[in-house]
């Protein structure tokens, strides 16, 4: 234990020049990083300096120095004084003078630890100041053509001192940071539990204590009971205090209390021994963990053979000039005055008795440190101590910062070229370290993150130029110094002071990002000045993998109509009180609906589907399925609001960890926005969430989130969700990222729950919002300018139209192709008050597709026709076409609530013949009774004279599979069947199974038509276990063949990277050729892989019989097979 006395001095601050440092000594020279653990003076000698890295031969130790500013943690109000830059720290270097640096030479300088005292002797305050972020302070060396920074002496105060001082102020802690109650927040505790060994005995030394004079000693504690309980605390066996705590209540947020108290006790004894006893009053559950015991008193200004540090309070309040009397002083080696750290001054002993005896004026707080010759602190030598050039104090007119470290730099710096090449904004990737040595004194304050940003936000040329995103491209920890197993601290969060509720201790990134003078205490009315969001990822491969689905989003092949949608997902009401959740998301949709009818909103809505009874509990499979399609539909943003956790959605698990795993939309990754409690809670290392799955998974979930990780009220969730909904969809005509339009929910925001919702992903990506417009033109061959027609049951309907811009005016350059969905009327509907909580909620949904399908769009104008179903509501009212245009580059959308749906064509032409269908497995070489991977596409290839129904405003009309004969879940598949491009008379159905069993299977697909006629059909197939890579049907065709073939094989790994290598040999096993080619196929057939029958050295191979071998491993799970063929060449 380590006596920790550095104050927090402020008036040497003035003198210091504050202009701003615009290049980082850093930037050139020869640098070497060592470190401190305590506050004092350090010694470095020949041999110490050479294991930092300094070389030794021929050094002239008058250009040695040594910069630094401290270990202390920096000021978090962004107007305090903090140095900007490195500062040279005066030194003391024995034996210089010569010019060499020889054996018997050595360096002194005076290091600030992390931990200080923070002292107001106005107040008589005094408490210690535990360093959270590290228990090391750091400094650098340099040697360079000038002369270094020296220790001065101080000039002699000859003033006529009152009374003289003899005794002096001292304090001391003993506090380990080894245990968080909760996992959250910055409060630590001793690992010890009281109610393990109730009484625990504690042996701090106070040398030279004054006898018979008050010591004060303040104890800190923590309890986690349902019942009341305490700590007593005895001093050298006498009584001195009690901390009461109260009984948590078990259904409450809080999970702890915390107490503390001081006490003055008179003492004459230079050990002190404190005795804390816990009373659990009976409760055997309880537990409780110590914090931190602080000592302040008075000792005897006297010096033996140790090095010590000293002050008086007396000093502080008297007037004119004060006299300090060290006992036996003469013997010390030297006495600094170390009131500014960085440039300490030698004190003359202005006695010649034994005594060292010095003046100094009064009304100020000093502090000086007495030496032996004999006693100095040794640096520590780290990992890695010489410190490349760098300059993050030149950095100006940056748009787009990714804070990084150097293992995944290379992955942030693939996202910050794309931003450079596509989105014109300036990028830069940054290493934490070299913020961390720049901006922190080489200590992990990130403190230093908040004000190397809010420098580079200061510089900027111009409004264009100006700092406008941040991205934290690394995971986080609540464990600061990596105490837990499996940290992974890579840019770290700012945590709570706040350590035991999950809903008041949050975790954000928001404070790196106020950027404004009078910020920086996280106070709920300063405003965020730049947009920030986190990767969360630990790992390279994570990296690579989220940077991927980060730029697939921005990728050609993810355009699509799923753009079209959004899907708005609430929970039921599992008490009363919390009709907020699903009024709120109908509110929601409502707005949208009036405001940006662009969008159809898919609504999930618990209580609107039937709850069903389980050994587990309550639950809603139809929501799960409903969930999981809409993920893999596609759909443009993903809004969920109601309960949850970090394994998912709900008390009725409507949301799973292996459901999240299996998601599978490569290319329709959605904003998914969920708020609920504690989804996303990253900071905790031993347990990775299910929203930190959804964005790491490699196949699909979600590129970017809006999420929570903490635990969020049901009424600030649904304020905040309805505000954000705004900023996102831009009902005002914003045209803001992801990220800013947090930023500004937030900044409008004033619940503190607003700092633990975090932006995962893209800084700067922006809602692939499709732009306006397309609009129709004609109605069967009429100009829509006059009467539109009415879309009647069994009626032939073609429609015209354009493709415009914003402006409206025609793009005649645009030539792609058109997605139009048409929709019934609206559908009323009511929910169930499946819990019994609440009254039934009435609301429409317009999810009845009469038509969904794809037509030519040229030279901006395309038409479409279609049958409509026999099934629809034969009443009047207003449907709607929703249109989406692609040409490969940009996309459009538009739509349509002019159009009537109702009625019926009594002279349409009979239809009595059913739809023809065509069923396979993962693709259309599927043959009936083949074998497939437990997770499969079913392909239906669906064809009619008067197309598919696809309405659902009839019972028992539907595209409906059923399963091994299981009729009482049949598979709807309506929502899957798109027609082909200008053919409503035929389309397809995709659809994944999921999960199934190993062995044989039969589905049956019942199909009806617009008239209602229907087919079915049947599909056998095997699945094969995923354990296993199956390859069957390998052969090569043709073959025999003379110069081309192509080899052919049947597996079980659909849609995952294939590794294949085949090697053909002689009947006599010489190899002759190996070919080597990656393959993913989306069926199961692969057929890709071709050879022109020659060797490995482009010779012709003779004619003959020859063995091949097919090797296959998937890189996904590395499983491989292998299966030997032959073949024949003819000449």
């Amino acid at each position: 234990m380590k006596k920790q006395l550095l104050l927090l001095f402020c008036g040497f601050l003035i003198q210091v020049s504050l202009a701003q440092v615009n290049n980082s000594v850093l930037s050139s020279g020869d640098w070497f990083k060592f470190s401190i653990d305590t506050t004092g003076v350090f010694k470095i000698d020949k041999n110490l300096l050479q294991q930092i890295g300094v070389s030794t031969n021929g050094l002239n130790p008058k250009k040695l120095h040594i910069y630094g500013n401290g270990g202390q943690l920096l000021p978090e109000a962004n107007s305090d004084f903090r140095f900007d830059d490195l500062q040279e720290n005066a030194i003391y270097v024995a034996g210089e003078e010569d010019g060499t640096f020889d054996n018997k030479d050595y360096i002194l300088f005076y290091a600030t630890g992390p931990h200080d005292w923070e002292v107001n002797t106005t107040s008589n305050s005094i408490k210690h100041r535990q360093n959270i972020y590290t228990d090391k302070g750091y400094y650098f060396i340099t040697v360079n053509d000038t002369d270094g920074k020296r220790i001065t002496q101080k000039n002699p105060n000859t003033n006529t001192p009152a009374a003289p001082i003899t005794i002096f102020d001292d304090y001391i802690f003993h506090e380990k940071e080894e245990k968080n109650i909760i996992a959250v927040g910055t409060q630590w505790f001793f690992e010890e539990d009281f109610n393990i060994q109730n009484t625990q005995s504690f042996k701090i030394p106070f040398p030279n204590a004054v006898a018979n004079e008050n010591l004060n000693i303040r104890v800190r504690g923590v309890s986690n009971s349902v019942v009341s309980s305490s700590m007593v605390v005895k001093v050298n066996g006498q009584d001195l205090l009690t901390l009461d705590y109260a009984g948590i209540n078990i259904s409450s947020l809080t999970k702890a209390y915390a107490v503390e108290r001081n006490a003055n006790i008179s003492n004459s004894a230079e050990n002190i021994e404190i005795e804390i006893t816990y009373n659990n009053n009976g409760n055997p559950s309880a537990s409780a963990f110590l914090d931190y015991i602080e000592i302040v008193g008075k000792k005897q200004l006297t010096f033996s053979d140790f090095q010590f540090s000293f002050r008086s309070f007396a000093q502080a309040t008297a007037t004119g000039t004060v006299e300090y009397q060290i006992s036996n002083g003469s013997a010390a080696f030297q006495v600094w005055d170390v009131t500014n750290p960085i440039a300490p001054q030698i004190i003359t002993n202005q006695s010649a008795a034994n005594n060292f005896t010095f003046k100094d004026n009064a009304g100020v707080l000093k502090e000086y440190i007495v030496l032996d010759d004999s006693d100095f602190y040794k640096p520590e030598i780290i990992e890695n101590a010489k410190v490349k050039n760098q300059n993050l104090h030149a950095l100006k007119d940056i748009n787009y910062i990714l804070i990084t470290n150097s293992e995944l730099s290379a992955q942030a710096q693939r996202l910050a070229d794309y931003h450079q090449v596509n989105s014109n904004i300036t990028t830069k990737v940054v290493l934490i370290d070299e913020i961390y040595n720049e901006f922190s004194s080489g200590s992990k304050d990130i403190t230093g993150i908040r004000d190397f940003l809010k420098k580079v936000y200061t510089r900027n040329s111009s409004e264009e130029t100006k700092l406008k995103y941040v991205c934290f491209f690394g995971d986080a920890s609540y464990d600061y110094k990596d105490r837990i197993q499996g940290n992974n601290n890579i840019v770290p969060v700012k945590l709570s002071t706040s350590s035991f509720n999950l809903a008041s201790s949050w975790v954000t990134d928001d404070f790196f990002v106020m950027l404004e003078d009078n910020e920086g205490s996280m106070s709920t009315a300063h405003t965020i000045d730049v947009a920030s969001s986190r990767i969360p990822v630990s790992t390279v491969s994570e990296a690579t993998l989220v940077v991927d689905k980060i730029l697939r989003y921005y990728d050609k092949k993810s355009i699509g109509d799923w753009r079209n949608t959004i899907t708005l997902l609430a929970d039921d009401i599992d008490k009363a009180g919390e009709e907020v959740i699903e009024q709120g998301v109908e509110s929601i949709a409502d707005e949208i609906k009036n405001s940006k009818p662009i969008f159809n909103v898919n609504k999930i809505y618990l209580d609107a589907f039937v709850q069903e009874n389980s050994s587990g509990g309550e639950r809603y499979p139809e929501v799960n399925k409903a969930i999981t399609n809409a993920i893999e539909k596609g759909t443009l943003l993903f809004d969920y609001f109601g309960h949850g956790g970090e394994d998912g959605f709900a008390a009725e698990r409507i949301l799973t960890v292996p459901q999240v795993k299996g998601f599978n939309n490569p290319n329709s990754l959605p904003l998914l926005i969920t708020v609920t409690c504690d989804f996303s809670r990253f900071d905790n290392p031993n347990r990775i969430t299910a929203g930190e799955l959804t964005l790491k998974n490699a196949t699909g979930g979600a590129a970017s989130m809006i999420t929570t990780t903490r635990e969020v009220f049901i009424s600030t969730g649904q304020r905040f969700n309805e505000q954000l909904i705004r900023k996102l969809l831009a009902f005002n005509d914003e045209n803001l990222t992801i990220s800013e339009a947090l930023m500004a929910t937030k900044n409008q925001f004033s619940s503190n729950q607003k700092f633990f919702i975090f932006s995962f992903g893209d800084a700067a990506m922006k809602l692939a919002v499709p732009k306006p417009n397309i609009r129709i033109t004609k109605m069967n061959d009429v100009a829509v300018t006059q009467s539109l027609d009415t879309i009647k049951a069994l009626s032939k309907v073609k429609f015209e139209g354009v493709v415009t811009d914003e402006s409206d005016a025609v793009l005649t350059n645009f030539n792609g192709t058109l997605s139009t969905t048409v929709f019934d009327k609206l559908i009323e509907k009511t929910t169930l008050v499946n819990d019994g909580f609440g009254e039934p909620m009435r609301f429409d949904t317009q999810d009845s597709k009469l038509f969904r399908g794809k037509s030519t769009v040229e030279n901006g104008v395309f038409s479409f026709d279609f049958i409509v179903p026999k099934d629809i509501k034969v009443a009047y009212g207003p449907g709607k076409l929703s249109f989406y245009a692609e040409n490969g580059e940009i996309d459009k959308a538009g739509y349509n609530f002019d159009v009537v749906v109702g009625g019926i064509d009594e002279n349409a032409p009979e239809d009595t013949v059913g739809p023809e269908i065509k069923l396979f497995m993962n693709d259309e070489s599927f043959i009936d009774g083949g074998n497939t991977n437990a997770s499969p596409n079913l392909i239906a290839v669906l064809s009619d004279a008067s197309g598919i129904n696809t309405s659902i405003t009839a019972v028992d009309h539907d595209i409906v599979g059923v399963l091994d004969g299981d009729t009482s879940n049949p598979i709807i598949l309506n929502d899957f069947y798109q027609t082909e491009l200008n053919d409503f008379s035929s389309g397809k159905v995709t659809y994944t199974l999921r999960d199934l069993e190993v062995g044989p299977h039969t589905l049956k697909l019942k199909v009806w038509d617009t008239y209602n006629n229907s087919s079915e059909s049947t599909l056998n197939f095997v699945v094969v276990s995923d354990a296993i890579l199956n390859l069957e049907n390998v052969l090569n065709y043709p073959n025999p063949f003379v110069n081309y073939t192509e080899f052919w094989f049947n597996h079980n790994k659909p849609n995952e990277p294939l590794e294949v290598q085949v090697q053909i040999f002689t009947v006599s096993g010489k190899l002759v050729k190996t070919i080597n080619q990656n393959v993913q196929t989306t069926g199961n057939l692969s057929r890709s892989i071709t050879w022109n029958g020659l060797d490995d050295f482009g010779n012709k191979i003779g004619k003959g019989v020859y063995v091949y071998k097919v090797r296959v491993k998937s890189t996904a799970s590395n499983l491989v097979s292998e299966k030997y063929e032959k073949l024949v060449i003819l000449q």
